[in-house]
């Protein structure tokens, strides 16, 4: 892909894409809010769990139909109702039955701008782990995860299918926001293959396809991830994206596979330590040099949280500190610049985008082409 297409597209995608507001100052909240946020978002998290939101999409229930529709004790149902409704969550009409209200409308699971399955990981497993061992974790300078369970985020997944199921469902609610904007501006036309390295179910992959026909896909993940994302596309009968669309097993901290013109790596370098994170983006640098020739080589786009543009700053370490590696923290540009140069990759733009993420286009740097 020609720098100067990339350029003159970037400047395009400035003008289309928000840049997040800086947080200016401390929260104003009382404590006794902050202390009883655990308790909310458990509330939120079971509702989302349960499919509430699904069961009143075609309209009103009362306590005893809606918990017949999602295998819940009615009283039990009503104590959360109740609280949710409380919350602005859900409402109820004039006869006392519940509906849906245009925030509960995201927690539908065919909602195009659903988070059901992204609710139902931060209020679940995530939040279990930030309670059972943040203090831990903040004493010793570890990372929660092992505090909590005795083993890392994705030591975890590989022992739990259904959690590990939740998972990918919950990465592909957050690249839905990001895969629109990519398929609407991402220089595509010198472009044959797009591999998604740390691509999940292929979410952000399928939205590219199948706003360009003419291009093939290739996703690569852990091995578990994959065989469900295959068998998953597989099932949904789509043969155009069946035929376009591979999934690629393997461990992107070893290696990772040649032969695309565009590489994504997409809320992947936020789990990672800087040294790591150096180590994957130096296994696609060497994937990219293969595809090196006299018309140029490929570019890589890494999707990531950085300070500047990030609203979730003050928060985002903390989240790090839970799911990701020991010494996981948030990159500024000045991170992401030196860990591309170390990788061998230069950095061409840095461009802010919806969901307080930024893109960073690379290329392999001169001299690095057959390293």
């Amino acid at each position: 892909m020609a720098t100067a297409v990339w350029h003159r597209r970037t400047r395009t995608v400035s003008a289309t894409c928000h840049r997040a507001e800086e947080v200016n100052g401390a929260m104003e909240t009382s404590l006794v809010s902050l202390v009883m946020g655990s308790l909310t978002s458990a509330t939120v998290g079971a509702a989302a769990h349960l499919g509430v939101a699904d069961a009143l999409a075609d309209g009103p229930a009362s306590a005893t139909e809606l918990a017949k529709a999602v295998d819940a004790d009615p009283d039990a149902l009503v104590s959360l109702m109740t609280a949710l409704t409380a919350l602005g969550v859900f409402a109820q009409d004039e006869d006392g039955r519940y509906t849906n209200s245009p925030q509960s409308e995201q927690l539908r699971t065919d909602h195009p701008e659903s988070i059901r399955h992204l609710t139902v990981l931060l209020c679940g497993l995530y939040a279990q782990a930030a309670a059972g061992g943040l203090t831990k974790a903040v004493r010793t300078g570890t990372s929660v995860m092992p505090n909590a369970f005795g083993v890392s985020l994705y030591e975890y997944l590989d022992k739990d299918p259904e959690t590990a199921r939740i998972f990918d469902l919950a990465m592909q609610d957050w690249a839905r926001p990001i895969g629109a904007v990519l398929a609407e501006h991402v220089p595509f036309e010198d472009v044959r293959t797009v591999i998604d390295v740390g691509g999940g179910n292929g979410a952000l992959l399928k939205a590219i396809l199948t706003a360009h026909p003419h291009l093939k896909g290739i996703c690569v993940d852990r091995q578990d991830t994959c065989g469900r994302a295959e068998a998953e596309l597989r099932a949904s009968g789509n043969e155009d994206l069946i035929e376009r669309l591979t999934y690629r097993p393997a461990d992107i901290l070893r290696e990772v596979p040649a032969g695309g013109e565009l590489y994504i790596l997409k809320n992947v370098l936020h789990d990672w330590s800087s040294e790591s994170g150096v180590r994957i983006l130096s296994n696609i640098r060497r994937a990219m040099s293969a595809g090196t020739g006299p018309d140029g080589g490929p570019t890589l786009l890494v999707i990531d949280p950085l300070a500047e543009h990030d609203s979730g700053a003050a928060f985002r370490n903390v989240i790090k500190m839970v799911v990701g590696e020991t010494d996981a923290r948030e990159r500024t540009e000045a991170d992401m610049r030196r860990e591309a140069a170390a990788a061998g990759l230069q950095v061409l733009s840095i461009t802010p985008c919806p969901a307080d993420l930024s893109v960073t286009a690379c290329v392999v740097a001169d001299g690095e082409e057959s390293a």
